[in-house]
C-alpha cells in the first residue's frame, strides 16, 4: 500500500511539474506578426508595398509582401528594368531575418518631397538599381515594427 501511495504521489508531482513547464513555455512565446505599409503618389500612380513581419524575441523571423490592388511595388519603364528587383526580392526579404527590431527601426531611408525613396544606407537591404522599391519595402517594414516599441 505504501508503494502505491508513493507511486501516486510521484505521479502527481510529475504531472504538476510537467504542466508547469508547458505553462511556462506557453507564456514565453514572444512571436508576433504585424502589418505595415508605405505608399505615395507620383506621376498619377500609387507606388507602395504592404508587408507582414513576424518577430520573435525582438528579432525578425520573416518578412512577406502582401498583394495590394492598385499599388505598384516595382514598375517597368523605359528608363528602368525591374528584373533585378523581381529576381532579387526573395533574397532581399530573407536579408531581414535575424535583424533586431531596433536595428531596422534605426535605418534612415531618405525620400524626396513626394515620398519617393532616394537612398537606402543598409547595403544588405538594397538591390543595385532598385533603390526606390527597396526603400519602399524598408519603410513598410519599419511601419510594421513601430508599434512593437
Amino acid at each position: 500500500m505504501k508503494r502505491i501511495k508513493k507511486a501516486l504521489i510521484g505521479l502527481a508531482v510529475g504531472t504538476v511539474a510537467a504542466l508547469g513547464v508547458v505553462g511556462f513555455a506557453a507564456c514565453s512565446d514572444n512571436t508576433k506578426t504585424v502589418e505595415g505599409e508605405y505608399s505615395y503618389e507620383n506621376y498619377g500612380n500609387t507606388y507602395g508595398v504592404k508587408v507582414e513581419v513576424t518577430v520573435e524575441n525582438d528579432k525578425i523571423k520573416e518578412v512577406k509582401t502582401v498583394e495590394t490592388e492598385g499599388w505598384t511595388e516595382a514598375t517597368e519603364t523605359e528608363d528602368w528594368d525591374r528584373t533585378p528587383y523581381v529576381n532579387g526580392k526573395a533574397a532581399l526579404l530573407d536579408a531581414y531575418e535575424g535583424m533586431s527590431v531596433d536595428d531596422v527601426l534605426a535605418i534612415e531611408v531618405t525620400t524626396d518631397d513626394k515620398g519617393q525613396p532616394t537612398a537606402v544606407p543598409e547595403k544588405d537591404l538594397l538591390i543595385s538599381t532598385a533603390t526606390q522599391s527597396c526603400g519602399r519595402l524598408l519603410l513598410a517594414v519599419q511601419d510594421a515594427l513601430k508599434d512593437l516599441k
